[in-house]
Protein backbone atom coordinates (compact mmCIF):
# COMPACT_ATOMS: atom_id res chain seq x y z
CA UNK A 1 0.00 0.00 0.00
CA UNK A 2 1.64 3.16 -1.19
CA UNK A 3 0.52 6.44 0.27
CA UNK A 4 1.01 9.83 -1.34
CA UNK A 5 0.68 12.67 1.12
CA UNK A 6 0.74 16.33 0.21
CA UNK A 7 3.79 18.38 1.15
CA UNK A 8 2.54 20.00 4.35
CA UNK A 9 3.58 19.76 7.97
CA UNK A 10 0.55 17.69 8.79
CA UNK A 11 1.54 15.24 6.08
CA UNK A 12 5.30 15.48 6.30
CA UNK A 13 5.30 12.20 8.07
CA UNK A 14 6.29 9.34 6.04
CA UNK A 15 6.54 10.02 2.44
CA UNK A 16 7.52 12.22 -0.41
CA UNK A 17 5.16 11.94 -3.34
CA UNK A 18 8.08 11.42 -5.70
CA UNK A 19 10.53 9.16 -3.92
CA UNK A 20 9.23 7.80 -0.62
CA UNK A 21 6.88 4.97 0.16
CA UNK A 22 4.92 4.57 3.38
CA UNK A 23 4.44 0.86 2.91
CA UNK A 24 5.87 -1.73 0.54
CA UNK A 25 5.45 -5.36 -0.40
CA UNK A 26 8.28 -7.81 -0.74
CA UNK A 27 9.04 -11.41 0.06
CA UNK A 28 12.65 -10.50 0.80
CA UNK A 29 14.13 -11.57 4.13
CA UNK A 30 17.58 -11.45 5.62
CA UNK A 31 19.58 -13.10 8.37
CA UNK A 32 18.18 -11.16 11.31
CA UNK A 33 14.53 -11.22 10.27
CA UNK A 34 13.91 -14.66 8.84
CA UNK A 35 12.84 -16.15 12.19
CA UNK A 36 9.95 -13.73 12.52
CA UNK A 37 6.69 -15.67 12.71
CA UNK A 38 4.16 -12.95 13.53
CA UNK A 39 1.02 -12.90 11.46
CA UNK A 40 0.80 -10.16 8.88
CA UNK A 41 -1.16 -7.10 9.87
CA UNK A 42 -1.59 -3.74 8.20
CA UNK A 43 -3.07 -0.37 8.98
CA UNK A 44 -6.82 -0.89 9.16
CA UNK A 45 -8.15 2.61 9.65
CA UNK A 46 -7.33 5.88 11.32
CA UNK A 47 -9.52 4.92 14.25
CA UNK A 48 -8.00 1.51 14.88
CA UNK A 49 -4.32 2.25 14.46
CA UNK A 50 -1.76 3.14 17.09
CA UNK A 51 -2.76 0.75 19.85
CA UNK A 52 -0.04 -0.34 22.19
CA UNK A 53 1.26 -3.85 21.50
CA UNK A 54 0.00 -6.12 24.24
CA UNK A 55 2.54 -7.20 26.81
CA UNK A 56 1.27 -10.74 26.30
CA UNK A 57 3.09 -10.76 22.96
CA UNK A 58 6.42 -10.54 24.77
CA UNK A 59 7.84 -14.01 25.28
CA UNK A 60 10.22 -14.97 28.07
CA UNK A 61 13.90 -14.68 27.22
CA UNK A 62 16.02 -17.80 27.48
CA UNK A 63 19.01 -16.24 29.26
CA UNK A 64 22.28 -18.21 29.01
CA UNK A 65 23.90 -19.31 32.25
CA UNK A 66 25.71 -16.48 34.01
CA UNK A 67 23.78 -13.80 32.13
CA UNK A 68 20.81 -11.61 33.00
CA UNK A 69 17.96 -9.80 31.33
CA UNK A 70 19.10 -6.33 30.26
CA UNK A 71 17.65 -3.18 31.77
CA UNK A 72 16.86 -0.01 29.87
CA UNK A 73 19.99 1.56 31.34
CA UNK A 74 22.11 -1.13 29.63
CA UNK A 75 21.03 -0.06 26.14
CA UNK A 76 23.29 2.14 24.04
CA UNK A 77 21.85 5.14 22.23
CA UNK A 78 22.69 3.64 18.82
CA UNK A 79 23.22 -0.09 18.22
CA UNK A 80 24.23 -1.99 15.10
CA UNK A 81 21.74 -4.76 14.28
CA UNK A 82 24.08 -6.32 11.74
CA UNK A 83 22.69 -7.66 8.47
CA UNK A 84 18.99 -6.95 7.92
CA UNK A 85 16.94 -6.28 4.79
CA UNK A 86 19.97 -7.26 2.70
CA UNK A 87 22.15 -4.52 4.17
CA UNK A 88 23.30 -3.06 7.49
CA UNK A 89 20.65 -1.74 9.87
CA UNK A 90 20.80 0.18 13.15
CA UNK A 91 18.57 0.55 16.21
CA UNK A 92 18.21 3.90 17.97
CA UNK A 93 16.93 4.23 21.54
CA UNK A 94 17.27 8.01 21.92
CA UNK A 95 16.24 9.51 25.24
CA UNK A 96 14.66 6.18 26.30
CA UNK A 97 11.09 7.40 26.59
CA UNK A 98 9.42 4.39 24.88
CA UNK A 99 10.33 5.45 21.33
CA UNK A 100 12.62 3.31 19.16
CA UNK A 101 13.60 3.30 15.53
CA UNK A 102 15.39 1.09 13.00
CA UNK A 103 17.39 2.76 10.26
CA UNK A 104 19.01 1.92 6.98
CA UNK A 105 20.62 5.34 6.51
CA UNK A 106 19.46 7.32 3.47
CA UNK A 107 17.14 4.50 2.39
CA UNK A 108 14.47 3.46 4.92
CA UNK A 109 13.48 3.86 8.54
CA UNK A 110 10.92 2.50 10.97
CA UNK A 111 9.68 4.19 14.13
CA UNK A 112 7.67 2.55 16.90
CA UNK A 113 6.68 3.02 20.53
CA UNK A 114 6.97 0.22 23.03
CA UNK A 115 7.29 -0.46 26.72
CA UNK A 116 10.70 -1.94 27.57
CA UNK A 117 9.38 -4.99 29.37
CA UNK A 118 11.53 -7.86 30.66
CA UNK A 119 14.37 -6.85 28.35
CA UNK A 120 12.16 -6.79 25.26
CA UNK A 121 10.64 -4.21 22.93
CA UNK A 122 7.87 -5.02 20.48
CA UNK A 123 7.06 -3.62 17.04
CA UNK A 124 4.47 -4.07 14.34
CA UNK A 125 1.58 -2.61 12.40
CA UNK A 126 -0.26 -1.40 15.49
CA UNK A 127 2.47 0.56 17.27
CA UNK A 128 4.52 2.30 14.62
CA UNK A 129 5.13 2.90 10.94
CA UNK A 130 7.87 2.88 8.35
CA UNK A 131 8.94 4.76 5.25
CA UNK A 132 11.64 4.66 2.63
CA UNK A 133 12.58 5.11 -1.00
CA UNK A 134 9.70 3.91 -3.14
CA UNK A 135 10.45 0.68 -4.99
CA UNK A 136 13.73 0.02 -3.20
CA UNK A 137 14.22 -3.61 -2.15
CA UNK A 138 15.36 -2.50 1.29
CA UNK A 139 12.14 -0.52 1.80
CA UNK A 140 10.06 -3.46 0.63
CA UNK A 141 11.87 -5.85 2.99
CA UNK A 142 11.45 -3.45 5.91
CA UNK A 143 7.76 -3.21 5.07
CA UNK A 144 7.31 -6.95 5.38
CA UNK A 145 9.29 -6.95 8.61
CA UNK A 146 7.11 -4.16 10.03
CA UNK A 147 3.81 -5.73 8.97
CA UNK A 148 4.65 -9.11 10.51
CA UNK A 149 5.72 -7.51 13.78
CA UNK A 150 7.96 -9.07 16.36
CA UNK A 151 10.40 -8.44 19.18
CA UNK A 152 13.95 -7.38 19.91
CA UNK A 153 15.24 -8.80 23.19
CA UNK A 154 18.34 -7.84 25.16
CA UNK A 155 20.52 -9.63 27.69
CA UNK A 156 23.85 -9.01 29.38
CA UNK A 157 25.90 -12.19 29.08
CA UNK A 158 28.33 -13.76 31.55
CA UNK A 159 31.12 -11.57 30.15
CA UNK A 160 29.08 -8.43 30.89
CA UNK A 161 28.45 -7.79 27.18
CA UNK A 162 25.13 -6.48 25.90
CA UNK A 163 23.56 -8.83 23.34
CA UNK A 164 20.34 -8.78 21.33
CA UNK A 165 18.03 -11.22 19.60
CA UNK A 166 15.51 -10.44 16.85
CA UNK A 167 12.32 -12.50 16.87
CA UNK A 168 13.77 -15.21 19.07
CA UNK A 169 16.91 -15.75 16.99
CA UNK A 170 20.42 -16.31 18.29
CA UNK A 171 21.86 -13.65 20.57
CA UNK A 172 24.50 -11.42 18.99
CA UNK A 173 26.78 -8.78 20.46
CA UNK A 174 25.14 -5.35 20.49
CA UNK A 175 27.86 -3.15 19.02
CA UNK A 176 27.54 0.52 19.86
CA UNK A 177 27.53 2.83 16.83
CA UNK A 178 28.80 6.38 16.86
CA UNK A 179 26.48 8.70 14.95
CA UNK A 180 27.81 12.17 14.04
CA UNK A 181 25.81 15.14 15.29
CA UNK A 182 25.63 18.63 13.86
CA UNK A 183 25.88 21.87 15.80
CA UNK A 184 23.16 23.13 13.48
CA UNK A 185 20.57 20.58 14.61
CA UNK A 186 19.02 19.47 17.91
CA UNK A 187 20.05 15.88 18.61
CA UNK A 188 18.55 15.18 22.05
CA UNK A 189 14.81 14.76 22.44
CA UNK A 190 14.93 15.92 26.05
CA UNK A 191 15.98 19.36 24.79
CA UNK A 192 12.38 19.84 23.60
CA UNK A 193 10.75 19.04 26.95
CA UNK A 194 8.86 22.04 28.29
CA UNK A 195 8.93 23.90 24.96
CA UNK A 196 6.16 25.17 22.73
CA UNK A 197 6.92 25.78 19.05
CA UNK A 198 4.56 27.92 16.98
CA UNK A 199 5.44 27.20 13.37
CA UNK A 200 4.33 28.47 9.99
CA UNK A 201 4.97 28.03 6.31
CA UNK A 202 2.91 30.47 4.30
CA UNK A 203 -0.71 29.93 5.35
CA UNK A 204 0.15 26.65 7.08
CA UNK A 205 0.36 27.07 10.85
CA UNK A 206 0.85 24.47 13.55
CA UNK A 207 1.78 24.50 17.23
CA UNK A 208 3.74 21.78 19.00
CA UNK A 209 3.84 21.39 22.77
CA UNK A 210 6.45 18.96 24.10
CA UNK A 211 6.22 17.01 27.34
CA UNK A 212 8.59 14.24 28.43
CA UNK A 213 8.57 11.88 25.46
CA UNK A 214 5.04 12.98 24.48
CA UNK A 215 3.73 15.82 22.32
CA UNK A 216 0.59 17.75 21.45
CA UNK A 217 0.10 19.13 17.93
CA UNK A 218 -2.58 21.74 17.20
CA UNK A 219 -3.71 23.41 13.98
CA UNK A 220 -6.75 25.32 12.76
CA UNK A 221 -8.83 23.26 10.34
CA UNK A 222 -11.92 24.01 8.30
CA UNK A 223 -14.17 23.09 11.23
CA UNK A 224 -12.07 24.59 14.01
CA UNK A 225 -9.16 23.32 16.06
CA UNK A 226 -7.63 20.03 14.99
CA UNK A 227 -5.15 18.25 17.23
CA UNK A 228 -3.11 15.11 17.66
CA UNK A 229 -0.98 13.77 20.48
CA UNK A 230 1.44 10.93 20.91
CA UNK A 231 5.06 9.86 21.28
CA UNK A 232 8.18 11.72 20.15
CA UNK A 233 11.95 11.55 20.35
CA UNK A 234 14.96 12.78 18.41
CA UNK A 235 17.01 9.89 17.07
CA UNK A 236 19.90 10.12 14.61
CA UNK A 237 19.19 13.90 14.65
CA UNK A 238 15.64 13.32 13.34
CA UNK A 239 12.52 14.29 15.24
CA UNK A 240 10.16 11.31 15.11
CA UNK A 241 6.53 11.79 16.14
CA UNK A 242 3.83 9.12 16.25
CA UNK A 243 0.20 10.07 16.75
CA UNK A 244 -1.81 7.87 19.10
CA UNK A 245 -4.66 10.26 20.01
CA UNK A 246 -6.13 12.55 17.38
CA UNK A 247 -9.16 14.62 16.51
CA UNK A 248 -8.27 15.51 12.94
CA UNK A 249 -9.43 14.78 9.42
CA UNK A 250 -6.01 13.40 8.52
CA UNK A 251 -4.08 10.78 10.49
CA UNK A 252 -0.28 10.83 10.19
CA UNK A 253 1.27 7.74 11.79
CA UNK A 254 4.92 8.77 11.60
CA UNK A 255 6.49 12.20 11.17
CA UNK A 256 10.20 12.66 10.41
CA UNK A 257 11.66 16.18 10.70
CA UNK A 258 14.88 17.98 11.51
CA UNK A 259 14.94 20.62 14.26
CA UNK A 260 17.68 23.16 13.64
CA UNK A 261 19.54 25.05 16.36
CA UNK A 262 17.04 27.92 16.06
CA UNK A 263 14.17 25.44 16.50
CA UNK A 264 12.91 25.73 12.94
CA UNK A 265 11.58 22.54 11.36
CA UNK A 266 12.34 20.85 8.05
CA UNK A 267 10.23 17.86 7.05
CA UNK A 268 11.56 14.81 5.26
CA UNK A 269 9.71 16.07 2.18
CA UNK A 270 11.71 19.32 2.25
CA UNK A 271 9.06 21.68 3.61
CA UNK A 272 10.57 24.25 5.97
CA UNK A 273 8.69 25.85 8.85
CA UNK A 274 9.90 28.88 10.78
CA UNK A 275 9.07 28.55 14.45
CA UNK A 276 8.96 30.77 17.49
CA UNK A 277 9.95 29.08 20.74
CA UNK A 278 8.53 29.62 24.22
CA UNK A 279 8.77 27.80 27.52
CA UNK A 280 5.83 26.39 29.44
CA UNK A 281 5.49 24.71 32.79
CA UNK A 282 3.41 21.65 33.52
CA UNK A 283 2.70 19.47 36.50
CA UNK A 284 3.75 15.83 36.10
CA UNK A 285 0.80 13.81 37.34
CA UNK A 286 1.49 10.17 38.17
CA UNK A 287 -0.61 7.95 35.89
CA UNK A 288 -0.96 5.35 38.65
CA UNK A 289 -2.42 7.97 41.00
CA UNK A 290 -5.01 9.35 38.61
CA UNK A 291 -6.01 5.86 37.49
CA UNK A 292 -9.21 4.78 39.21
CA UNK A 293 -12.89 5.61 39.48
CA UNK A 294 -14.06 9.23 39.66
CA UNK A 295 -17.57 10.66 39.91
CA UNK A 296 -19.33 13.92 39.05
CA UNK A 297 -22.82 15.36 38.62
CA UNK A 298 -24.16 17.67 35.96
CA UNK A 299 -27.41 18.30 34.09
CA UNK A 300 -29.22 16.03 36.55
CA UNK A 301 -27.00 13.10 35.63
CA UNK A 302 -24.73 10.94 37.76
CA UNK A 303 -21.40 10.55 36.00
CA UNK A 304 -18.68 7.94 36.52
CA UNK A 305 -15.28 8.01 34.83
CA UNK A 306 -13.06 4.96 35.10
CA UNK A 307 -9.39 5.31 34.11
CA UNK A 308 -7.95 1.80 34.19
CA UNK A 309 -4.27 1.06 34.69
CA UNK A 310 -4.22 -1.03 31.49
CA UNK A 311 -4.98 2.11 29.44
CA UNK A 312 -8.72 1.54 28.95
CA UNK A 313 -11.23 4.17 29.99
CA UNK A 314 -14.97 4.72 30.17
CA UNK A 315 -17.27 7.59 31.11
CA UNK A 316 -20.93 6.90 31.84
CA UNK A 317 -23.89 9.11 32.73
CA UNK A 318 -26.99 7.70 34.41
CA UNK A 319 -30.37 9.08 35.38
CA UNK A 320 -32.60 7.10 37.73
CA UNK A 321 -30.40 4.07 37.01
CA UNK A 322 -30.75 4.35 33.22
CA UNK A 323 -27.68 4.98 31.06
CA UNK A 324 -28.01 8.25 29.15
CA UNK A 325 -24.42 8.44 27.86
CA UNK A 326 -21.53 6.01 27.58
CA UNK A 327 -18.13 6.46 25.98
CA UNK A 328 -15.26 3.98 26.09
CA UNK A 329 -11.77 3.79 24.68
CA UNK A 330 -8.21 4.46 25.79
CA UNK A 331 -6.47 7.13 27.84
CA UNK A 332 -3.05 8.48 28.76
CA UNK A 333 -1.63 11.45 30.59
CA UNK A 334 1.27 13.58 29.34
CA UNK A 335 2.44 15.64 32.28
CA UNK A 336 -0.86 17.29 33.19
CA UNK A 337 -2.52 16.77 29.79
CA UNK A 338 -5.16 14.02 29.96
CA UNK A 339 -6.01 12.55 26.53
CA UNK A 340 -8.95 10.28 25.77
CA UNK A 341 -9.72 8.33 22.59
CA UNK A 342 -13.25 7.06 22.02
CA UNK A 343 -13.73 3.67 20.41
CA UNK A 344 -17.35 3.16 21.47
CA UNK A 345 -20.10 5.71 21.97
CA UNK A 346 -23.73 5.30 22.95
CA UNK A 347 -24.60 8.37 20.85
CA UNK A 348 -22.14 8.25 17.89
CA UNK A 349 -23.55 11.35 16.17
CA UNK A 350 -22.74 13.42 19.27
CA UNK A 351 -19.41 11.81 20.06
CA UNK A 352 -15.97 13.26 19.31
CA UNK A 353 -13.13 11.00 18.18
CA UNK A 354 -10.90 12.15 21.01
CA UNK A 355 -10.75 14.71 23.78
CA UNK A 356 -7.93 16.41 25.65
CA UNK A 357 -7.58 18.75 28.55
CA UNK A 358 -5.37 19.98 31.35
CA UNK A 359 -5.81 18.41 34.76
CA UNK A 360 -5.46 20.91 37.63
CA UNK A 361 -5.86 20.90 41.41
CA UNK A 362 -5.23 17.16 41.39
CA UNK A 363 -5.44 15.38 44.73
CA UNK A 364 -5.55 11.59 44.71
CA UNK A 365 -7.63 11.67 47.91
CA UNK A 366 -10.25 14.17 46.73
CA UNK A 367 -10.36 14.79 42.96
CA UNK A 368 -9.38 17.17 40.16
CA UNK A 369 -10.55 19.67 37.56
CA UNK A 370 -10.45 18.60 33.91
CA UNK A 371 -10.73 21.50 31.46
CA UNK A 372 -11.39 19.32 28.42
CA UNK A 373 -12.24 19.83 24.74
CA UNK A 374 -15.16 17.37 24.52
CA UNK A 375 -18.04 19.26 22.88
CA UNK A 376 -20.45 16.31 22.91
CA UNK A 377 -23.85 16.33 24.57
CA UNK A 378 -24.73 15.72 27.30
CA UNK A 379 -21.73 17.74 28.45
CA UNK A 380 -19.05 15.79 30.27
CA UNK A 381 -18.39 17.47 33.66
CA UNK A 382 -15.14 19.31 34.31
CA UNK A 383 -14.85 18.64 38.04
CA UNK A 384 -14.39 15.10 39.33
CA UNK A 385 -14.21 13.71 42.85
CA UNK A 386 -13.30 10.41 44.49
CA UNK A 387 -16.08 7.86 44.65
CA UNK A 388 -17.53 7.70 48.17
CA UNK A 389 -18.89 4.53 49.75
CA UNK A 390 -21.18 4.00 52.73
Amino acid sequence: MNKILKNSLWASACVSAMVLSACGDSSSTSSNVEKGDGSSSSVESSSSVAEEVSSSSVSDIDVPEGGRVATLADLEKNISLGEMFGTKAYLATGAKHDVYSIWVPDTAWMGFFSEFKDGTITFGGNNGYYAGIDGDKVTDAMGEFWKKGGTISFIVNSEDKLQFSVNGGDFQDAVSEKVPVSKNAISNGDDLKGLKLECKNGDDKVTYTFYEGRFLQESEGEDGLEWAAGYYDIQRSKLLMMQTFFNTKGYVPLTNMTVDSDYNLTSVTGATYSCSKSNFKFESIDADKIAGEWVADGDGLDWTMNLKKNGDYSVEAKKAGNTEELKAGSWDIYGDLLVLKNKQCLNPSKCVNAAKGVVSHFDAESGFDFDHSDTGTPAVPKTWTVQQYE
